[in-house]
C-alpha cells in the first residue's frame, strides 16, 4: 500500500507537469495566433502527445489498484518518465547525464572501473584511491639506510657503524588519480601515481607513474618495457625486489595483443641513465649518449603460467673534449620472468626472474640503489662495461581467506668489474625475506615480516645484517 501511495505522489507530480506543458503550449499557441498553418499544427501535434503520455499513465494506475502486483520501481522508469519532460525531449545522452548527477542510471556504473565517478557533461570518468601504510622497522645491525634493506648499505668493516635502532615511518604511502574515457573505442585514459619515498628529500611527495594510454599507444613515466612484476609476492620491505631487473623511467611504448590476449609483443623507446660512467681520472668530456635506450619484449599466457621475456639495447659513450678522444660500446640487457600458479584456484603460485647486463647493470636494483655505475672510463679514455647476472625467486601462499605468507631469494653479482671501480663498492648482494599476513577486511592488512640481507665488496670484504618489520595497509 505504502508503494502505492509512493507510485500515487509520483504520479501526482507527473500530471502537474504534464498539465503545465500542454498549458504553456496552449497558450503559446493563442500568443502566437499570426504563426503560419504548419507551425500551428506543430504544437498541437506536441499537445496530443502529451495527453497520449498522460493517458498510459492512468491505464497504468488503474491495473496497480486492480491487481495486487507491485508498482515498478520508481526510480528507473517512472523518474525517466519525468525526466524526459523536464529535458523537453532531448537526447538519450542528456537524460544520462541529468540522471548521473543523481546517481541512478544503470549505464553509468561500470564494472570495469570500480570506484569512479563520472564526470558530467562529458564521457570521462574519474578515479582516485591508494592506500596509507605504516612501518616499524627494528634493524639489528646498523644498516645504513633506515628505510628499506638496501643491500649496498650493509655494514662491513664497521662501515657504516654497526649497532642497532628503530625507525617508524609512512613514506610508502601513496595515492593515484585515473580519468577514463568511457565512450572511446579503444583504451582512452590518463594515470597518476604519488608517494613520499624520496631520498634527497624524506618529507617530499614523489611522482612514481604518469602516463597516457591512448589504444596501442603508451606515452609517459612507468615502469619500463622490461620490468616483470608479476615474479614478486607482497614483501612489506620497499626493497622486496632487490634484485629484479626493471624501473620506473620516461617512454614511448606501443604494445599489441592477440584476441584472445593470451600473447602480447610491445617496442618501446625508454630514457636510460647514460650518466652513469665512472671516471676516477676526471677525463675532461662528458658522458652522454647519441639516442634513448630501444626496449622489445612479449609475453604469453596459458592456464596456469604467465611468462614474459625480453631485452634491451643502447649506447655507451663518452663524448671526449681537450685532447681526449670519443668512446663508446653497445649496453644490453636480457630478461626472462614469471609466474606459475600451484592450484587451480590461483590462490598459491611461484614466482621467477633472470636477467643478463651488459653495461646496464644499474637496470638492477641492488646496484641502482647502491649507485654503482654501468661502465668506468679508463686513463686512456676507453670504456670498460661492467658486466653482471641476477636472479629473483618468490613465493606466495595462502593459508586461508584471512592469513597468507610470502618468501623471497634475491642475488645479484657483478661478473666482470672494470679495474677503475672502488674496491668498496659492492659486487655480490642477497637477500630473504619473508612474512605473514593476515587480511581483516578489503580494507585493512596487517603483516610482520624478517629478512636477512649480505653484501660482498670488490675487494673481497663482506657483511650482513637482519631487520623485523611490522605493517599495516590500509586500502582507500
Amino acid at each position: 500500500m505504502i508503494k502505492i501511495k509512493n507510485y500515487l505522489r509520483v504520479r501526482a507530480k507527473s500530471q502537474a507537469l504534464i498539465w503545465c506543458s500542454c498549458l504553456g503550449l496552449f497558450f503559446s499557441c493563442w500568443a502566437v495566433a499570426d504563426l503560419n498553418q504548419d507551425e500551428i499544427l506543430v504544437l498541437q501535434k506536441q499537445i496530443d502527445e502529451e495527453r497520449k503520455r498522460l493517458d498510459a499513465l492512468e491505464k497504468k494506475l488503474q491495473e496497480l489498484r486492480s491487481s495486487d502486483t507491485p508498482p515498478p520501481p520508481v526510480q528507473s522508469e517512472i523518474s525517466e518518465e519525468v525526466a524526459k519532460v523536464i529535458v523537453n525531449r532531448e537526447e538519450t545522452s542528456s537524460i544520462r547525464q541529468l540522471m548521473a548527477a543523481e546517481g541512478r542510471y544503470d549505464p553509468y556504473l561500470d564494472e570495469k572501473f570500480k570506484k569512479s565517478i563520472p564526470l558530467v557533461g562529458s564521457p570521462w570518468r574519474f578515479s582516485f584511491g591508494g592506500y596509507a601504510k605504516l612501518d616499524i622497522i627494528h634493524d639489528f645491525s646498523g644498516t645504513g639506510n633506515k628505510r628499506q634493506l638496501v643491500l649496498g648499505q650493509i655494514p662491513v668493516d664497521d662501515n657504516p657503524s654497526e649497532g642497532s635502532y628503530s625507525h617508524v615511518q609512512v613514506s610508502e604511502t601513496r595515492f593515484h588519480m585515473e580519468t577514463r574515457n568511457s565512450d572511446s573505442p579503444h583504451e582512452n585514459s590518463v594515470f597518476i601515481e604519488f608517494d613520499f619515498f624520496d631520498e634527497n628529500s624524506p618529507n617530499s611527495v614523489r611522482l612514481r607513474h604518469a602516463y597516457v594510454r591512448y589504444g596501442k599507444l603508451l606515452v609517459g613515466q612507468t615502469w619500463t618495457l622490461l620490468s616483470e612484476l608479476r615474479q614478486l609476492p607482497l614483501i612489506l620491505d620497499f626493497a622486496s625486489g632487490d634484485s629484479i631487473l626493471g624501473g620506473r623511467t620516461e617512454q614511448i611504448r606501443w604494445t599489441n595483443h592477440s584476441e584472445d590476449k593470451t600473447f602480447g609483443w610491445a617496442l618501446a623507446l625508454e630514457n636510460f641513465n647514460d650518466a652513469s660512467i665512472y671516471n676516477p681520472d676526471d677525463l675532461s668530456g662528458k658522458d652522454r649518449s647519441d639516442f634513448p635506450r630501444l626496449s622489445s619484449g612479449f609475453t604469453k599466457l596459458w592456464d596456469r603460467v604467465e611468462w614474459s621475456t625480453g631485452a634491451s639495447i643502447t649506447q655507451l659513450r663518452f663524448d671526449g673534449s681537450e685532447g681526449v678522444g670519443d668512446s663508446e660500446e653497445l649496453a644490453y640487457t636480457a630478461t626472462t620472468a614469471g609466474r606459475v600458479y600451484l592450484d587451480k584456484n590461483k590462490n598459491n603460485w611461484f614466482g621467477f626472474g633472470f636477467g643478463y647486463q651488459s653495461g646496464s647493470i644499474n637496470d638492477v636494483i641492488t646496484f641502482a640503489n647502491a649507485g654503482i655505475p654501468n661502465a668506468a672510463i679508463d686513463s686512456e679514455g676507453d670504456l670498460d662495461l661492467a658486466k653482471a647476472w641476477n636472479t629473483q625467486l618468490g613465493l606466495h601462499w595462502a593459508w586461508n581467506q584471512s592469513l597468507s605468507s610470502n618468501f623471497s631469494y634475491a642475488y645479484a653479482k657483478i661478473t666482470d668489474v672494470p679495474e677503475a671501480f672502488d674496491p668498496d663498492w659492492i659486487k655480490v648482494g642477497a637477500a630473504v625475506h619473508a612474512n605473514l599476513i593476515y587480511k581483516y577486511d578489503e580494507q585493512l592488512s596487517l603483516g610482520i615480516e624478517v629478512m636477512h640481507g649480505e653484501r660482498e665488496n670488490v675487494n673481497g670484504r663482506d657483511g650482513d645484517a637482519q631487520r623485523i618489520q611490522f605493517s599495516t595497509f590500509y586500502y582507500y
